[in-house]
């Protein structure tokens, strides 16, 4: 197999690198990102009401429209799932180490 990477009619050598993440960067990340995802999601529900001068719309609540239901729970996950994956990023970025064998 070649290890090689063609790049514009140019062949480049593929760096092999191996990246090892520290052990306690497993335990902090999962904690970090369910603080981060709870604070994003009060800052929403804040910059709602703060907004619309109303509270935002519970899901659960039968008098909620459906489509505000759905709306509403797409942002707030949508914003939950981009700030979880920057969490996880900077954190596993700062706790890894690269290492070229």
């Amino acid at each position: 197999m070649d290890d090689s990477l063609e790049i514009a009619g140019e062949s480049t050598a593929e760096v092999d690198t191996e990246i090892q993440v520290n052990p306690v960067m497993h335990i902090i990340a999962p904690i970090a990102a369910i603080a981060v995802t709870m604070v994003v999601r009060n800052m929403l529900n804040k910059g709602y009401e703060k907004t619309t001068g109303k509270k935002p719309p519970q899901p659960r609540d039968p008098q909620t429209s459906a489509i505000q239901a759905i709306m509403w729970t797409a942002a707030i996950t949508t914003a939950a799932a981009v700030a979880e994956i920057a969490v996880y990023r900077i954190i596993n970025k700062v706790g890894a180490k690269r290492r070229a064998d």
